[in-house]
């Protein structure tokens, strides 16, 4: 699985987006792939699979690549809070899928 988010990640190079497209890819492809799986299965708490999906977000999110390691600027728990929070609404995988499978 993080072999296809990887694989849908490397189409776009994120110099040539802007924050709001950015975001919207985060979005969109990084959390909802594993959509089908976390519907059905229990993340256990430290499982390789959510810290990678993570990681790659905040990478895709921050423009980490092969110019170097940038700085985030604000910590992670506040991306994933709700527009309403002053977040940017991007889905934490743990908290996903707890209520996917609270459905």
């Amino acid at each position: 699985m993080v072999a296809k988010i990887r694989q849908r990640l490397d189409r776009w190079k994120w110099k040539f987006l802007s924050m709001a497209g950015i975001v919207c890819l985060v979005r969109s492809v990084i959390s909802f792939i594993p959509l089908f799986y976390m519907s059905f299965f229990k993340m256990p708490l430290f499982v390789a699979l959510a810290l990678a999906i993570k990681k790659m977000q905040s990478n895709f999110l921050w423009g980490w690549g092969k110019d170097g390691k940038k700085i985030a600027r604000v910590a992670w728990e506040k991306v994933c809070n709700s527009i309403e929070k002053g977040g940017l609404d991007i889905k934490d995988i743990r908290r996903f899928n707890d209520a996917l499978l609270g459905k």
